[in-house]
This record gives C-alpha cells, structure tokens and sequence, in this order.
C-alpha cells in the first residue's frame, strides 16, 4: 500500500475498501474523524477475517452503515493500518490458526 492514507466520506465506501485485497485485511483499522472533538477521541474500527466490522473499543460487531454513514462520521473516515490487537479475540484466534488471512 503506498503511503496515502485512503480517506472516505458515506458508508456506501465500505463496499470499495471490501474490494481492495490491501485495504480490506483483517485487522485493518479505520478512523472516524469528528472536527469538532478531541484529537485522539476518534472511534475505531477493525475489519474481520469475513470483511465484518467490530468496534475496537468493545470489540462488538457494527454494521458500515450505522458507523460510516454521513450522520454517524459527518467528517469522514480513513483506512489505516493493521491494528490485530483491536480485533476480538476469536478474530485473533481465527488469524493464529491461519496466519494466511492476514497475509503472513
């Protein structure tokens, strides 16, 4: 991946990161932005092992269109980098027995 960082406005987007082999690896982190916020007060997001969505802070599953969409990120949200750690730990059990999924 080159060093951009790939940055998306509407949920609709999530389905072009699903489509990238790169940007949609499990353990991928996404970011949403919120300007009017505290740097650092970001909510964080993980793709799965299946292209599912979890919340990194309760390690829930969420839907794209509930977390991405321009009421829920009115300022948008980017995909960066691999954050396995943020995954549930059946994810990351998942990805210990197969280390191909996350290309390792």
């Amino acid at each position: 991946m080159n060093k951009t960082i790939p940055f998306y406005r509407g949920h609709e987007r999530f389905e072009d990161v699903l489509a990238n082999k790169e940007l949609s690896r499990p353990g991928r982190a996404i970011r949403v932005y919120n300007y009017g916020g505290f740097s650092g007060d970001e909510k964080l997001y993980v793709i799965g092992t299946e292209g599912q969505l979890f919340d990194a802070q309760t390690g829930k599953r969420v839907e794209a269109k509930d977390v991405f969409s321009i009421e829920a990120a009115p300022d948008g949200w980017s995909v960066e980098g691999l954050e396995l750690a943020l995954l549930p730990d059946d994810e990351i059990k998942k990805i210990l027995d197969n280390p191909k999924l996350v290309g390792l």
